[in-house]
């Protein structure tokens, strides 16, 4: 006999800080026991009625702290860390990060992914004092090619971590996936981390492979932050590679 599925009212907070957000509230909205609270960090993402703007870390703990209590959490790319004292607010949670944890928690982990031979891909985990350091629901690895650069990965996280969460969020919700610890070498990337790759060297060697993967690393779309200076002038430094027939 098929087992029936509780379908009564969750309460959810999805907190969003990009537009990969509205892709998750629009699969989410689809959901009618859902009821869904939504917080922005992004002003941009508020043209929807129901999605409440939050400009601050405080802002967002004294909204929250009024709240009543929700049954899961939900985080895609949001900017900031849960005061401690408010997971009491939630029963349960789910943390979008593009990294195959804990191989990359903090920022950019696709950054590093580029400059470093580490392990990387995307995870669904539960929310923890700290950062990034909870319970793992679910991972999927992703390949790296030689020359992607780090809007590629960053790209490539999105689609993938989406539709990880697109499969297994019933699955969570319903208690049917069992969460696991997380194991192996904890690599932990701050903000500033990445500033000693910026500044280039004229008269410093370097292989043109690691040139190659630091440029791509630091190259955002269209804009590249690294630089060198040259007579007291700073100059952008970009590479550009086309695949010739």
């Amino acid at each position: 006999m098929k087992k029936s599925v509780n379908r009564s009212k969750k309460k959810i907070l999805l907190l969003i800080g990009n537009s990969l957000g509205l892709a998750v509230l629009n699969f989410l909205n689809k959901k009618k026991y859902l009821d869904i609270e939504t917080f922005s960090s992004d002003i941009s993402l508020t043209n929807n009625k129901d999605i409440k703007y939050i400009k601050s870390k405080t802002q967002f703990a004294k909204s929250l702290k009024k709240k009543n209590k929700y049954h899961f959490l939900i985080i895609v790319y949001w900017p900031w860390l849960v005061p401690k004292n408010l997971f009491k607010k939630f029963e349960n949670s789910i943390n979008f990060h593009p990294a195959f944890l804990p191989y990359g928690r903090g920022w950019y982990p696709h950054v590093h992914a580029i400059l470093k031979k580490i392990k990387w891909g995307v995870t669904l985990h539960k929310i923890f004092p700290g950062m990034d350091n909870g319970d793992i629901w679910c991972q999927k690895k992703i390949k790296i090619t030689k020359f992607d650069k780090s809007f590629d990965l960053y790209n490539k996280a999105r689609s993938e971590i989406l539709k990880l969460f697109k499969k297994n969020f019933m699955k969570i919700l319903e208690g049917k996936v069992m969460e696991k610890k997380q194991k192996g070498k904890i690599l932990i990337f701050k903000k500033k981390d990445l500033l000693k790759y910026d500044k280039l060297f004229l008269n410093k060697r370097y292989k043109l492979i690691d040139l190659i993967k630091i440029n791509n690393a630091r190259t955002f779309k269209n804009k590249s932050f690294n630089f060198f200076i040259d007579n007291g002038q700073k100059y952008e430094f970009k590479i550009n590679i086309k695949k010739l027939k």
